[in-house]
């Protein structure tokens, strides 16, 4: 098992969240074009128009920049979650919806989810995002069914989380395939699940 990456500096001025929030969108714009391998520390910062010391000040390498930009996603997917409305097909279907939506409006958001498949150096990002998010589905239920077995509801809430991400994945890896109908048979399923 590797070590947990480092701790990046977390700007506090107001320009320097910007400066890092601006590199951040450049870094998945130029992902979406070029893809993990051709994307390099010196484009992103050429793009951003600051120089590399600049970004470095940020972020010690690209993988470090890579595996913010996945956090900031998932983050922003994770907080679209509502604990205690899951029990509506209808709103879980929404939910998902909802991600997709981000998800395609967020600088390059479909690479940044591909890439946190697929680059074993950033898979602990949606590993350890995935396990947080079941944790608090778990909690959740819980707290509504507090004679219910903690390892079964932590489990299907560990599923279901995965579910919902593999539907994600494929309408935004399939834009052929009908969406609405796709989100509606994940969220039964899912909904199954809770039961």
């Amino acid at each position: 098992m590797s070590s947990p990456p480092p701790a990046l500096r977390q700007p506090r001025q107001q320009r320097s969240v910007a400066t890092r929030e601006r590199l951040l969108d450049c870094a998945g714009h130029l992902l979406a074009e070029l893809g993990v391998d051709r994307l390099s520390t010196n484009l992103v910062a050429e793009r951003a128009g600051v120089s590399p010391p600049t970004l470095y000040h940020y972020f010690p390498d690209k993988y470090a920049l890579l595996r913010v930009l996945g956090e900031r996603l998932m983050a922003a997917q994770n907080a679209l979650v509502p604990l205690d409305a899951l029990q509506d097909e209808a709103r879980i279907a929404q939910v998902l919806s909802d991600h997709v939506t981000l998800t395609r409006a967020s600088p390059g958001g479909p690479w940044v989810m591909r890439m946190l498949r697929a680059v074993p150096q950033l898979a602990q990002v949606r590993l350890a995002s995935h396990r947080a998010l079941a944790a608090e589905l778990a909690r959740a239920a819980l707290a509504q069914d507090p004679a219910a077995d903690p390892a079964r509801v932590a489990r299907q809430a560990r599923l279901c989380v995965d579910l919902g991400y593999a539907a994600i994945e494929l309408v935004l890896d399939e834009p052929e395939l009908d969406a609405a109908a796709l989100m509606h048979d994940a969220a039964r399923a899912i909904r199954a699940l809770l039961q």
